[in-house]
């Protein structure tokens, strides 16, 4: 009875490569987490943020489950990147509408998509500016029907209660916001996440998404394109006063783009780690008495899973 009563709640972060999740405990702050978990899938199962092999995928993450014994949990879970694309939209009204998703689907701007508006899911968050000229402002994230769809499918087939599905750029930032809400007037921010072969680099103005790009992997590369794209924004905004690099991603990665991109008296870089800024609590269970397996999840798993996280406690 207990466990139908108050249901454990598990947190997935989901990747073409692999599937991060852990068990939330509570409702603290920080929040606290257990059995943390990061699982690599079989090549093809999931490409470009659509899972390819439902079932043999539905029964990886029921089979993890059921090791855990976290049966009955309900999952909140972050998409794949590529799952889902991020708009910033300024609208045309004095205040943000009352029903955005009816609003943006009437206005139908034409927010560059490889596919219509009426074949996608959409969630819309305001951004507050601190420029007051600025019209209202919604982070908006898309994705396509059918793809949002096969994951509903994909927990289905693990028999689990799915509560809620995030775009991972939503739970990004959402982590992030600590950071992003304390930059001072005139600081350009540069999210830059390392994924393997390639890296998002994505510019943050008052707390506003600017402009993002995908690069190619390797510290000289990732250097050259994060200069370039800051001499362009330099030239697009001369108020900009300084410049604050957030590095996350895999650890010997991170290393070695922070030790390039070295710091000038208008410039800091730093590697973002969620357990050091005390985002999140690890903790040892008597199951699982060893917390340290938050060491082998990336980055940018682990970050997402902070934004998740905090997502759930806000509910």
């Amino acid at each position: 009875m207990t466990a139908r009563l108050f249901p454990p709640r598990l947190l997935l972060v989901l990747e073409d490569e692999q599937v991060t999740l852990m068990h939330l405990k509570g409702a603290t702050y920080p929040p606290t987490g257990t059995l943390l978990r990061t699982v690599p899938l079989p090549r093809g199962t999931c490409s470009g943020g659509q899972p390819q092999q439902k079932a043999a995928l539905g029964d990886l993450i029921g089979d993890l489950v059921v090791e855990l014994n976290l049966m009955g949990a309900e999952v909140v879970a972050a998409l794949p990147a590529a799952a889902c694309t991020l708009r910033v939209v300024e609208w045309p009204y004095d205040d943000w509408p009352e029903q955005p998703d009816l609003a943006l689907r009437e206005l139908n701007p034409d927010l560059g998509l490889p596919f219509p508006m009426t074949q996608t899911y959409i969630t819309l968050g305001p951004l507050p500016s601190r420029d007051p000229s600025r019209p209202p402002t919604s982070l908006v994230a898309i994705g396509q029907r059918a793809m949002i769809q096969a994951w509903v499918e994909v927990f289905s087939i693990a028999a689990l209660d799915l509560v809620c599905l995030e775009p991972a750029q939503v739970v990004t930032l959402r982590a992030l916001d600590p950071l992003i809400a304390a930059a001072p007037a005139g600081e350009l921010m540069v999210l830059l996440e390392l994924r393997g072969d390639s890296a998002d680099l994505l510019l943050v103005r008052d707390g506003i998404p600017e402009f993002s790009r995908r690069v190619t992997a390797g510290a000289m590369s990732i250097e050259r394109e994060v200069r370039t794209c800051l001499a362009f924004w330099q030239r697009r905004d001369p108020s900009m006063t300084s410049v604050r690099v957030l590095v996350y991603g895999p650890a010997q990665d991170c290393a070695k783009v922070s030790d390039t991109l070295s710091p000038t008296p208008s410039w800091s870089v730093e590697i973002v780690d969620p357990l050091q800024q005390r985002w999140l609590s690890i903790v040892g269970t008597e199951s699982d008495p060893d917390p340290s397996a938050a060491d082998a999840v990336g980055g940018a798993s682990l970050v997402r899973m902070c934004g998740l996280a905090a997502g759930d406690l806000s509910r």
